[in-house]
This record gives structure tokens, sequence and C-alpha cells, in this order.
């Protein structure tokens, strides 16, 4: 394959980069500038203003993203092996490129947990000891009475049990994806097909626990039978949408010159059932809570309302209803532009959505900020590409002609097109 940019290319990915962090700490510096120079706020306020103020919430929130779309696509592929769907054979070895910052982004996340357990970085509140003792006055008895779960040893074990199990199923997959598109050896695609089903049945279960972790636990007073399913299918639609975009770009470079509007088609059909999947989790959950109408249930959506102006709501619009009349149409499934856009809408949209999730959680609702939203997204977004484009120049090929479902996929017409 040939590469697909050169040196100059990733100097560009650096600079996107430094600009990031340029930009992340310039919210940081104004309001500095202004506690130092402001004569007309009290100073109660600013002080508000500083302690909602946390880049390595936001930057949590980038990671925690990024790798939510690669564990979505190393899902999604997975699913594809067990199904043993002849369309996508083609599309493989780009989603287990896109998989590659399952390592790096789980590392990351990992080393912010133990920065939030040795007091360094303030993103889970449960994790303050005085809590726990009932001698202090901030002893929280509900919190205290979910020590056996909530309890940094085993808190920091479950993570090391999601990192590495996802990691080296992530290396594995791909080590015999890349054997068999060499050896043509049934033996490995049987190994292939096993190691997916093992993995489908591994992340499908610690997905949940991972999301109670990750997520749920930032607002331990809070709790969603429905939440660890509801954020699975925003991995699953960032995913697909990512394999979209990165196939339409390699093919409109003329890399990728098997793919044809027939497979997008399908890609274009998994967007439209995963958003409407999304859609009816978003649903159920906010349904069942407003029927109900308890305090402690309901709390949730309304400091959503109060802190961002009812984007709980107005997410709705990128995510379910742009995709939903954008893809209606067979024919607007397998056109290129039509299908990049939505693709692009829905990444954008389910940012907002693990935003909303984490951020009004953290330090009772972030300070919003633009610079810091950006900044983080062009950090961790800058290395996400960077990492899945230097995997695909160090790739030798890119063609899945070992599966014995190629052929099938290299001449796949949709039959009602």
């Amino acid at each position: 394959m040939k590469k697909l940019y050169k040196i100059n290319k990733k100097t560009i990915i650096i600079m996107i980069i430094i600009i990031g962090f340029i930009f992340i700490f310039f919210d940081k510096i104004f309001i500095e500038k202004k506690q130092n120079f402001s004569f007309f706020t009290e100073k109660e306020t600013i002080n508000s203003t500083l302690i909602n103020h946390n880049p390595c919430a936001v930057l949590y929130i980038s990671i925690f993203y990024f790798t939510s779309i690669s564990m979505g696509t190393l899902f999604f592929l997975s699913i594809q092996n067990i199904s043993k769907s002849g369309w996508s054979v083609i599309l493989h070895p780009i989603m287990e490129e896109i998989s590659s910052f399952i390592p790096y982004g789980c590392f990351l996340i990992f080393i912010i947990l133990l920065l939030n357990t040795i007091d360094i970085v303030h993103i889970f509140h449960w994790m303050n000891s005085d809590l726990y003792n009932p001698t202090s006055l901030k002893y929280d008895k509900i919190i205290a009475n979910k020590r056996l779960f909530l309890n940094i040893p085993f808190f920091l074990g479950r993570s090391i049990i999601y990192v590495l199990g996802c990691s080296f199923f992530y290396a594995k997959i791909k080590k015999i994806s890349r054997k068999l598109y060499i050896s043509h050896s049934l033996n490995d695609y049987n190994n292939l097909y096993f190691k997916s089903v093992i993995f489908v049945i591994f992340f499908s279960f610690i997905s949940i626990f991972m999301i109670w972790d990750w997520v749920m636990s930032l607002n331990p007073h809070w709790f969603s039978t429905l939440l660890s399913w509801y954020v699975l299918s925003s991995f699953i639609i960032t995913g697909i949408s990512t394999i979209t975009i990165i196939t339409i770009f390699l093919h409109k470079k003329g890399y990728f010159p098997l793919f044809n509007k027939s497979h997008l088609h399908d890609l274009s059909k998994y967007l439209f059932s995963s958003s409407l999947l999304w859609t009816y989790l978003w649903f159920s959950q906010f349904f069942l809570y407003w029927y109900g109408n308890i305090p402690e249930e309901i709390t949730y959506f309304i400091k959503r309302e109060q802190t961002y102006n009812f984007i709980h709501y107005w997410m709705l619009i990128p995510n379910f209803i742009i995709p939903f009349l954008g893809l209606i149409s067979s024919k607007r499934k397998s056109n290129y532009k039509t299908v990049f856009f939505i693709s692009l809408i829905l990444l954008i949209g389910h940012y907002i959505d693990i935003y909303n999730l984490i951020a009004p959680d953290v330090n009772d609702g972030l300070h919003f900020c633009i610079f810091e939203i950006i900044g983080s997204l062009l950090i961790i977004g800058g290395f996400f590409i960077y990492i899945l484009f230097s995997n695909f120049n160090k790739r030798k090929f890119c063609s899945s002609e070992g599966n014995p479902f190629f052929r099938e996929s290299k001449n796949y017409k949709y039959p009602y097109m």
C-alpha cells in the first residue's frame, strides 16, 4: 500500500497536537489574568469558575471518546467475523487499523484513574476518603454503603482487566487476520472466528462494568440499568461512522478501489439502524425516569437541563433526526457526499453525548469552555489520526485476499440498487 502521508503531513499532525495544548490552557490563563486584574468581579465568583475549570476532565472525555470509537470498531469487526458477512471483508483491514488506538487510549484512561487515586486529578468524587469516615463532615452514607464495589483497589483491578483484556483481543485478532491474509489457511480463519466469538462475549460482559466504572461512578448517587447499553450503542455508531469516513477518504484518494456504492449502501444501513437503536435506548431511559418521577433519579436530567441549557434534548438533532431523514432513502445511502456528511454529524453528535454524560458530574458541572473542548479534541484526535495512519503506512498491504469470503466482497452488488 502506498504511503498515506509523507513526513510533512506527520509534522502537520504534530503541530495540530501542539495547538491543542495551547487551546486547552488558554482559558485557564485568561481566567487567572482576570482574577489578577479585574476590580469589578467578586473573588468568590472567580474562584467558583476556577473550581469548575478542569482541563484533565475535558481530556478524559476526549480520551474516552476516541477509545470508544476504536472499541466500537473492533466490536463491529468481530460481529462481521462471527456472522460470516461476505460484503464487509474488504473493509476488515480498515477496521483493524481504526481499532489500533485501543491500547493507547486504555493506557491513557488508566493513567488518569491512577492520578485520581493519588489525589493529583479530581474527577471521581467518590475517591475522597472523607466520604467514608463517619466522623467527617463530608461523610456520605449513600457512597459509604457502596464501598464494597466503589473502593480504589477493586476499581483499579477491574480497570486493569478492561485495559489488558481489550488490548489483548485487539492484538490477537489483528495478528490472526494478518496471518490469514498471507496464508489463505482455513485453520487461521477458524481461529479468527473463534477469537471473535470470545471477544464479543468478553466485551458484552465487561463493557457493562466498564461504563459503570468509567462513566456512571462519576455520580455515585445515581444509577441506571440502561446506561451501559445506551453507551455501548454510541460505541457502535461512532465506530461505524469512523469506518465510513476513513473508507470514503481512502477511496477518493485512490487507495481503496475495491470499495463501491454497494458497500457504502450497507454501511449506511448500519448507520441508520444503529442510530435508531441509540434513540430507542435514549427514549427508554428518559421515559422511565420521567414517568417514575423519583427525585434521586430525575436529578440526573434536571442537572443537565440547568447546566447546559437542555443539551440533552438538542443532541437528538445530530444523533437521530439528521441521520433518520438523511438515510431513510435508499438512493441517499449510496451517495458518497451525503453519507460522509452524516457520518461526520454523528461523530460530532456523539461527542456531545459523551460530554453530556461526563461533564455535569465533575466538580458539580464543568465550566463550559470551547477552547478546552477544541484543544482536547486536537490533542487526542491528532494522536488518534497519527496512530491510525502510521499503522497504515507500516502495512505492506491493505487487502484481505486470504479471507474465504474475499471474492464475494470484491464482487458484491446490492441487488436492489
